[in-house]
């Protein structure tokens, strides 16, 4: 008896769950307006296309590794570049090298076998050289950057004379600045002005979330100069100290550059300079050799 009474109440139970998870079905909650207003300002996700779909597979086991590195992951950002895609080519580009390189033996007629080492050895290579374009291409982008930065702390000095605040200045400074640093810039602050409520977020915290994924330390101290001038700091004060710090390291990072440059043009002038040396001495040494035969 205990048994059915206790199948009796169990389908009891289950019932009433349908029937209130079906009735909540016609009169879904009504959502928040914080929320509503937050999904209306994100951008719109496009659907995965059948190529998106293949890289997230191909790249959906690397992930479990921990790839891509932090850095790597700045580097993909700065350059607008989808991690997913990435990985999915680093695969292709890893199996292409380990063909090319490990099927030279067959080419040279060495009986067409393909050491594993070889192969491996291609792979590295072409992921390590792809890896190396990817953060050079990204070091550009945030030199271009930086130099976007200079030039609006030295334009934004004349809004803030004018008494107007310092979101108001930096707006409108950036309207007149063009370039990829100063678009991506401009979007950040246009994402952070549309938000409200409790929910806001400050130029200060868009421009320093923004410093933190590409890996731009002067958007965090122009971000933190923004922060403190709104807080009652001196703002034309502030703004200096940020622009003088950001010249000195950018022309820090120019001579460190130019330093560079000139350690590597040695070495072709090391090579030359041997080369003539020996283009000089060859007569001299057959002479020799051939009197020492004699």
């Amino acid at each position: 008896m205990s048994n059915a009474l206790t199948l009796m109440v169990t389908a009891g139970g289950l019932a009433g769950a349908g029937l209130a998870v079906f009735v909540s079905g016609f009169n879904p909650p009504r959502p928040a307006l914080s929320d509503a207003l937050d999904r209306l300002s994100r951008p719109q996700v496009a659907p995965f296309g059948r190529r998106r779909r293949l890289d997230v597979a191909i790249a959906a086991p690397l992930r479990h590794f921990g790839l891509p590195r932090d850095r790597t992951l700045r580097d993909l950002t700065i350059l607008d570049r989808d991690p997913a895609e990435y990985l999915a080519q680093q695969v292709v580009i890893a199996v292409s090298g380990m063909l090319i390189l490990g099927a030279l033996p067959a080419v040279w007629g060495l009986g067409g076998q393909l050491p594993l080492w070889l192969a491996l050895l291609g792979a590295a290579i072409a992921v390590r050289l792809t890896h190396s374009r990817l953060h050079t291409a990204a070091e550009a982008r945030r030199a271009e950057m930086r130099e976007t930065l200079s030039t609006l702390l030295d334009l934004v000095g004349g809004g803030l004379s004018g008494g107007a605040g310092v979101e108001q200045s930096l707006g409108d400074t950036m309207d007149e600045l063009s370039g990829w640093a100063a678009i991506r810039i401009r979007r950040e602050l246009a994402a952070a002005a549309q938000t409200r409520g409790r929910q806001r977020v400050h130029a200060w915290t868009a421009l320093r979330d923004l410093g933190t994924q590409v890996g731009v330390d002067e958007l965090t101290e122009l971000a933190t100069a923004m922060e403190q001038a709104a807080g009652g700091a001196p703002v034309a004060e502030t703004m200096s100290v940020v622009a003088r710090s950001m010249r000195a390291r950018m022309t820090a990072d120019m001579e460190r550059q130019a330093h560079a440059a000139s350690a590597q043009m040695a070495i072709p002038i090391m090579l030359f300079g041997l080369g003539y040396l020996i283009f000089l001495l060859y007569a001299a040494m057959g002479a020799i050799s051939a009197s020492l035969t004699q």
